[in-house]
């Protein structure tokens, strides 16, 4: 049953990314973060998420364009592997169930510096004075 209420940025579900093709993630559930923008979230149908993994039992490095989270941050019970290279626009129809929201603003921060480099995006120190 999908998730029928707000979505906002840094919101945490499961989601169901079905069918994936290839080396996309894929499941029944997933946990995904919302990174698209809140007046995009409450204008489309549509939302913007980086999916996560466990890092419990995996047989893989954490890649340094992808950020560790300690245990209980999205899931309570396994630490994750936030993936920025698996940037995906989904239905809010994929949104399942509410987990919380990332509310730690060193994690958000990183976050966005993974996904603004996985996309090239740079920002000139002079740029960053005037905002």
């Amino acid at each position: 049953m999908a998730y029928r209420g707000p979505v906002l940025r840094w919101d945490i579900f499961w989601a169901d990314p079905d069918p994936g093709v290839g080396s996309e993630q894929r499941g029944e559930r997933r946990p995904v973060i919302v990174v698209s923008n809140d007046g995009v979230n409450a204008h489309l149908d549509v939302v913007t998420v980086l999916s996560a993994t466990k890092l419990e039992g995996k047989q893989r490095r954490v890649y340094p364009f992808e950020v560790q989270l300690p245990a209980g941050t999205l899931t309570p019970e396994h630490a994750s592997i936030v993936m920025p290279q698996q940037i995906r626009s989904i239905s809010k129809k994929r949104l399942l169930e509410k987990i919380g929201t990332l509310s730690d603003l060193d994690q958000q921060a990183q976050i966005e510096n993974r996904l603004l480099e996985h996309l090239g995006i740079q920002f000139e120190a002079e740029e960053l004075d005037s905002l």
